[in-house]
């Protein structure tokens, strides 16, 4: 009889707590997203290293490669910079949820690319060759690399960032990666689809990638900040070409998914008064029945 009455007390904990958990609920999931207002990439190559790469068309995240087949012997690593202003995400979520009502819960990179296909060079011979492979996605904490003023609508980037810039001696661009965060790592496997600047009706293999669940990263977001990505090589093998911000219909984007949290709705007091009557009966009859197996 003890143990019935223990199983029957325990079951009517388990329904106050289920009546409990349903007072905060959230609503279903909202998506904004915006281009990115400036993008740029890095080239280690000792005859390109000094130059400013923004609005070519297309950038890069590579391993230390070459690209024999276009002439270029030397192996050179590429990294990709992008920044995206996320203030009118921010308003967009306030006008829905109202202000500091609601939380970045998803956010993800739209990226294109206009030549996927593996094995297969583009025709600038400045970039390296589509190879399967893995690369990062990292939150910067500097964005010093582009000024949302002069960016323009073709995205530009400071002029004096170049790879010497950030990796050389005494570079002004030498904390460019202090307290960097990788954000995550991917796998780039190719697809079907080399056109040029052509990306007009989404044939430039979009793929979205996902920025996890970073601390950090949701708070730029929650305060409509600037959120400044890296991208790298995470292997020797990969070179992922990815569009510009000055390729046609091909920019760069940032899918930011956010709910409200529905204020707690507030327990009758009966069901108060038997959830503590519960849990002391449960107390008990636990003792009890621990006295009765002795």
């Amino acid at each position: 009889m003890i143990k019935i009455s223990a199983k029957r007390t325990a079951m009517g904990v388990a329904v106050a707590v289920a009546l409990l958990s349903k007072t905060g609920t959230t609503v279903a999931a909202s998506t904004l997203s915006t281009e990115s207002i400036a993008d740029t990439y890095l080239n280690s190559d000792p005859l390109l290293s000094n130059r400013d790469w923004s609005n070519f068309g297309a950038m890069q995240i590579s391993a230390n490669l070459a690209n024999p087949e276009k002439g270029m012997n030397t192996p050179r690593t590429m990294d990709a910079l992008m920044a995206y202003d996320t203030a009118a995400i921010k308003s967009g979520f306030d006008a829905e949820f109202g202000a500091g009502n609601w939380h970045v819960s998803d956010v993800k990179v739209k990226w294109y690319s206009n030549y996927d296909i593996l094995g297969i060079p583009a025709q600038n011979p400045q970039l390296n060759v589509p190879a399967a492979g893995l690369f990062n996605i990292s939150l910067l904490t500097h964005k010093q690399w582009f000024d949302p003023a002069t960016a323009g609508d073709k995205g530009f980037a400071n002029t004096d960032l170049n790879w010497d810039s950030v990796f050389g001696s005494g570079g002004a661009y030498r904390n460019l990666l202090d307290g960097v965060q990788v954000l995550g790592t991917y796998a780039y496997t190719g697809g079907n689809f080399n056109g040029g600047n052509n990306c007009a009706n989404e044939v430039c293999a979009p793929r979205f990638w996902d920025l996890g669940d970073n601390a950090n990263l949701f708070d730029i977001i929650g305060n409509g900040g600037m959120v400044s990505l890296f991208g790298s090589a995470a292997d020797s093998r990969v070179s992922y070409i990815v569009s510009q911000r000055g390729a046609n219909g091909a920019h760069p984007q940032l899918f930011v998914s956010a709910a409200a949290n529905v204020a707690a709705v507030p327990l009758p007091a009966a069901i108060w008064l038997f959830l503590s009557g519960c849990l002391s009966m449960l107390g008990v009859s636990n003792r009890r029945h621990f006295k009765a197996g002795q």
